[in-house]
């Protein structure tokens, strides 16, 4: 949307000039709907006291273009290009954000300001012109008639004069009260862009910092699957020596059942001593068979909380990940809103025209919300985010 300042200036002497007021010249304000057009003419009173002088006037009309839709602009371009050669047009492009209606209402009433301002330079402009006009017409005509005059009573004050120097006065207190609006204006811009400057400085530290815990988690998670395959190692050793022992006590108990069948052939003494012998090796290997069964429950257990604290850092990567996509967009999002605020303060100080605005194309994040895990678990879910993005 823009803003459309239309001035057209006529000689105060040129009778050719001269025109009525017209119905478009009325103090109350009219609304387009059709357009979008804000017109606002000068106050009445201010014209009322010097209606004599209105045939030489200048002609000042103030188009204000409110938001509209993309296919109504084209129209509205068309309905306010001017024809004429001596019409100054001033455009300013406003920020389709929230606080539109506030800004607009503030420029109304700069723009009523300024009228003020220039109705009152103008009519005093006029006053000057005419009284120096009647001065180089009549010269002789005062003279001749100056004692006649002086003889019955003498002319009162010229009322010009003191109306004159109330509007200087008037529009010295309007120069001054808009010179100090732009001086809190450019404060607040000034405040605006140190703000935006240092979070972007401290969305960058956090943002290093991040990148830095990131990156000592990563050196956690390799070292972590090493030791992990180190114990899967050790495991398949202490398995394959289980299944030795196993066919070793297997072994060692068909042997024992052998002997106990050829124990009736044998003598008695050396079938007991035999025996006690194999009962003693097979107690020594059923106890040799128990630890390593409880190394091996052992060694499983410590493989699940590895497999578990793995996942966990898988997790809190995926955390890390996401939380500094978050802050690199928002980085981008000062960065753009630091640049756009930079052009409004260079127009602001120039006067120029500043530069299109991207925050409608700009993404925009309708909703967040992290996922409902479905059954019991401790692990953490990922986040839904929902991103629209104007065409």
């Amino acid at each position: 949307c823009c803003l459309h300042f239309r001035f057209k200036l006529f000689s105060p002497f040129s009778p050719t000039h001269a025109h009525k007021p017209s119905s478009s010249d009325s103090s109350s304000y009219s609304f387009q709907e059709h357009n979008g057009q804000l017109r606002l003419p000068i106050k009445d009173q201010y014209r009322s006291s010097f209606a004599p002088e209105w045939h030489c006037s200048k002609e000042s009309s103030v188009a204000v273009v409110l938001p509209q839709k993309p296919e109504e602009q084209k129209q509205t371009v068309e309905l306010i290009t001017s024809t004429e050669d001596d019409v100054d047009i001033i455009k300013v492009h406003l920020k389709p954000r929230s606080e539109t209606k506030q800004s607009l209402r503030m420029l109304t009433d700069e723009v009523s300001q300024i009228q003020e301002v220039r109705y009152c330079l103008k009519t005093l402009r006029e006053q000057m012109a005419a009284r120096q006009n009647g001065h180089n017409k009549h010269p002789a005509d005062v003279k001749v008639n100056q004692p006649s005059v002086s003889n019955h009573h003498h002319d009162p004050p010229d009322p010009h004069l003191g109306d004159g120097r109330e509007e200087s006065v008037k529009l010295r207190e309007a120069t001054r009260r808009l010179h100090a609006q732009l001086k809190e204006m450019e404060k607040r811009h000034q405040e605006e862009r140190d703000r935006l400057e240092a979070d972007s400085h401290t969305c960058r530290v956090r943002l290093a910092e991040q990148s830095k815990r990131l990156e000592e988690v990563e050196q956690q998670a390799e070292e972590k699957t090493q030791q992990v395959e180190e114990l899967k190692r050790q495991l398949g050793n202490a398995e394959i020596e289980n299944s030795v022992l196993k066919e070793k006590m297997a072994a060692a108990e068909t042997e024992l059942l052998q002997l106990k069948e050829k124990e009736e052939e044998e003598e008695e003494d050396t079938a007991e001593e035999r025996c006690a012998e194999l009962e003693e090796e097979l107690a020594l290997l059923r106890k040799k068979n128990h630890q390593f069964d409880d190394m091996l429950k052992s060694q499983q257990r410590k493989i699940r909380l590895m497999i578990e604290q793995l996942q966990n850092s898988r997790t809190v990567l995926q955390e890390r990940d996401r939380a500094v996509l978050d802050l690199e967009e928002r980085v981008a999002f000062m960065q753009a809103e630091n640049k756009e605020l930079r052009d409004h303060m260079e127009y602001l100080l120039a006067g120029q025209d500043p530069p299109p605005s991207s925050v409608e194309n700009k993404p925009e994040i309708v909703y967040s919300k992290p996922l409902q895990p479905t059954s019991p678990t401790n692990k953490a879910l990922p986040f839904i985010k929902v991103i629209e993005i104007k065409s």
